[in-house]
């Protein structure tokens, strides 16, 4: 990939969200900037951020985390950074293999991911707004205990990302419109532990406040 990727489809674009958000990630989760360190850090960077953000935060993690190689792209993490955004680039670094072990990024593993969260856009992009239903981050992250958080507690990343993967199935496949928002909510809330950008984007459309009334990019001036 280079620094002129251009994506095809309009449905999901990362760099977009960067724009609208960007400033809101670099203040509130600044590792999912990747300006520093190489990737094999940033593995074990990220996974701290989101352990760090469970309702009851848990340390479980190796020392250090399994070396990253890369073919055809750069093996640089504010490089990819800029190519691919925060969203893919932490899918891709947490999703194959456990944290601990050698991970190998081709193009198509990018693709891959990219591709699930145009699907996940495309689900959930179109949702009404309910402005009387606002929540505070506090409120959003008193949920119940699920396959994600779990998996997440035992440093089980890979198996985290595959049940939210799941989840989002079980979702799409769901045709129960009184459990759709609870699942909707749950599935999202989750996203944004990996994915900063499309979550906040989402949770933003369905009338919710993560960050607080301080941090929406949407009513800036800027």
């Amino acid at each position: 990939m280079t620094d002129t990727t251009v994506y095809v489809s309009q449905n999901y674009n990362p760099h977009s969200l960067t724009r609208e958000w960007g400033f809101v990630l670099a203040d509130i989760r600044p590792v999912f900037t990747f300006q520093n360190g190489d990737l094999r850090t940033a593995r074990l960077d990220i996974a701290k951020d989101i352990q760090a953000r469970l309702p009851k935060p848990v340390t479980n993690l190796p020392l250090h985390a399994g070396i990253v190689s890369t073919d055809s792209i750069e093996n640089d993490p504010a490089s990819l950074h800029r190519q691919v955004g925060s969203d893919i680039l932490c899918l891709t670094l947490l999703a194959d293999v456990p944290l601990d072990h050698p991970l190998h990024i081709t193009q198509s593993s990018l693709i891959g991911h990219w591709r699930w969260l145009r699907q996940v856009w495309t689900h959930l992009s179109t949702q009404k707004v309910s402005k009387a239903s606002r929540l505070e981050s506090p409120e959003l992250q008193r949920s119940p205990k699920n396959d994600v958080i779990d998996e997440i507690c035992r440093g089980r990343f890979n198996t985290a990302i595959a049940a939210l993967r799941s989840e989002f199935k079980s979702l799409r496949l769901s045709q129960d419109a009184s459990w759709d928002l609870d699942s909707r909510l749950s599935f999202i809330r989750n996203l944004t532990l990996f994915c900063p950008l499309i979550g906040t984007e989402l949770l933003y459309r369905l009338g919710y406040e993560p960050y607080g009334t301080n941090h929406h990019a949407k009513d800036s001036e800027e």
